[in-house]
C-alpha cells in the first residue's frame, strides 16, 4: 500500500466530510464565494412570524431531549476498529486506533495484517503531525492547511463527533417530526444544510444520519447508519456504522467495525520521528 500517509489524510477527510457546510470541492474560493454571495441574494426569503409557527413548541422540546441525551460524553476515549473503504476505483481494508482527548486531541494510527503500521498522525485544532511509515517520511501542517490540502472546512470538534458516532449538524431549527413504526425521524435546516437524524423510540439511539448542503453551487449528501450498540459503564457506543457519501466526483462508502474501546481512562499519545525520515511537505 503505496503513499500510506496520503490514505490517513483521505479517510480522515472522508469522515470529516459529514460537515458540509461548504462545498466540497473549492476550486477558486473568493470566486465562489462571489458566486454565492450572489445567489443568495437572488434566492433570499424574509421570514415572517408565520412561518415560525411551524410546530409546536413541546415537541420540539422533546425532539431536542432525545438528541442530546444520546450524545456520548466523554474527557478521553480509545477505539480500535476494522475498515473497509470502496469508491468508483479504490478498494482498502485496514485496521485503524484511535485515541480522543475532548476538544483537545486526535490520535490516529493505521495499519495492516502482517504489514504492521502504515501511518499515524497526531491532529490537534492548531496542527497536523503525520508520519508515513511506507515512504519513510514526515509531514507537518497547522489545521488551516490541512483544510486547505483536503479542500473541505470542518471544524475539529466535528471531526471528534464523527469518530465516536454523535450526531452532528443539529444547531438548526427543527422544521419537521415523523414518527412511524417505532422511529422518530427530526428534520433540521439552517442556511447551509439540510439533516435528518432518526432515533429509535425503546432506547433513543441513533440509527439514521442523513445530511446534506443546502446551497445552489454544489451538492453534496452523506448517510450514516449506525447499526449496533453496545452498553458500558452506563454509555451506549455505536460499534457497527457504514458512511455512505455522494460528492461531484461520485459515490464512496466506508463500513466501520469496532472491537475495542474504552472511555476516561488515562492514555498517551505516542508521536516521535525516526532519524531517518525525510520532511514530505515539499
Amino acid at each position: 500500500m503505496k503513499n500510506s500517509t496520503l490514505f490517513l489524510f483521505i479517510f480522515i477527510m472522508f469522515l470529516s466530510s459529514c460537515k458540509l457546510v461548504r462545498p466540497f470541492f473549492v476550486k477558486n474560493e473568493k470566486k465562489e464565494t462571489r458566486k454565492e454571495k450572489r445567489e443568495e441574494k437572488k434566492t433570499d426569503v424574509v421570514i415572517t412570524p408565520k412561518d415560525t409557527l411551524s410546530l409546536p413548541a413541546k415537541d420540539t422540546i422533546a425532539a431536542r431531549k432525545m438528541i442530546e441525551y444520546r450524545q456520548l460524553e466523554y474527557n478521553t476515549i480509545q477505539l480500535k476498529a476494522k475498515m473497509h473503504y470502496e469508491s468508483n476505483n479504490q478498494k482498502q481494508s485496514f485496521n485503524i486506533h484511535f485515541r480522543l482527548k475532548n476538544n483537545e486531541t486526535i490520535w490516529a494510527s493505521i495499519s495492516a495484517p502482517i504489514i504492521g503500521e502504515l501511518a499515524r498522525a497526531i491532529i490537534t485544532p492548531d496542527s497536523v503531525k503525520a508520519l508515513d511509515r511506507f515512504n519513510k517520511k514526515y509531514y507537518l501542517y497547522s489545521y488551516s492547511e490541512l483544510i486547505k490540502l483536503i479542500n473541505i472546512d470542518v471544524e475539529f470538534s466535528t471531526l471528534q463527533q464523527i469518530i465516536i458516532g454523535n450526531a452532528i449538524a443539529t444547531d438548526g431549527p427543527i422544521k419537521d417530526i415523523q414518527k412511524l413504526a417505532g422511529l422518530s425521524t427530526f428534520v433540521i435546516k439552517s442556511n447551509d444544510y439540510i439533516n435528518q437524524l432518526t432515533y429509535n423510540n425503546t432506547d433513543s439511539t441513533l440509527r439514521l444520519l442523513q445530511l446534506q448542503t443546502a446551497r445552489p453551487i454544489s451538492t453534496s449528501s452523506i448517510l450514516i447508519n449506525f447499526y449496533k450498540y453496545e452498553a458500558f459503564n452506563q454509555h451506549l457506543l455505536s460499534i457497527q456504522r457504514s458512511y455512505h457519501i455522494q460528492d461531484l466526483k461520485g459515490a464512496s462508502t466506508l463500513d466501520m467495525d469496532i472491537n475495542k474501546y474504552e472511555i476516561d481512562i488515562p492514555i498517551d499519545f505516542p508521536y516521535s520521528v525516526p532519524a531517518n525520515y525525510k520532511f514530505g511537505n515539499k
